[in-house]
């Protein structure tokens, strides 16, 4: 590891427990090395606001996503390779793909043509919530989806670089 930062992307943080939701929200991005390739590597995950109402875009949904925009872009020079993931609670048409994708990010899910990121374990409506980006410096040998077997109400999305 080369290098890590953590942010609040969603309210801040709280002595007081947890409390009701929507709760505050941490991304965390790391930096390592991957002497294969001879290059650095960002990679930067969060686990994106919760609201009961729904996965609609919302103010605090777009701040979320320009504070996420703005650890990834603090941690990586643009010409270094960029992954950013996780459980964003967004459908596919949110206003966090433009935001993210102003910092030169694409979806590999989406762009994979995957029909979602939810197993049946998970009942309600909306097959997407986990998403993986990656910019321009990164050659994607493999993306994909994991269906198969089921251990969750998320399917595992695997990278291979």
């Amino acid at each position: 590891m080369i290098g890590q930062a953590q942010a609040f992307v969603h309210k801040s943080y709280s002595p007081h427990g947890y409390g009701d939701h929507p709760r505050s929200r941490v991304a965390h991005a790391v930096r390592v090395y991957d002497y294969d390739q001879d290059r650095p590597v960002a990679v930067v995950q969060m686990h994106g606001l919760r609201d009961p109402l729904g996965k609609m875009d919302t103010p605090a949904r777009l701040a979320q996503a320009q504070r996420l925009a703005d650890l990834a872009a603090n941690i990586c020079p643009p010409s270094e390779a960029l992954v950013v993931c996780g459980d964003f609670n967004v459908e596919p048409a949110s206003e966090t793909f433009s935001v993210l994708g102003r910092i030169g990010l694409r979806d590999l899910v989406t762009a994979g043509g995957y029909q979602g990121t939810r197993t049946s374990y998970y009942e309600k409506p909306g097959r997407f919530a986990d998403y993986m980006l990656v910019n321009d410096a990164v050659d994607v040998k493999r993306f994909e989806v994991v269906t198969d077997p089921e251990v969750s109400d998320h399917c595992p999305l695997l990278l291979e670089l």
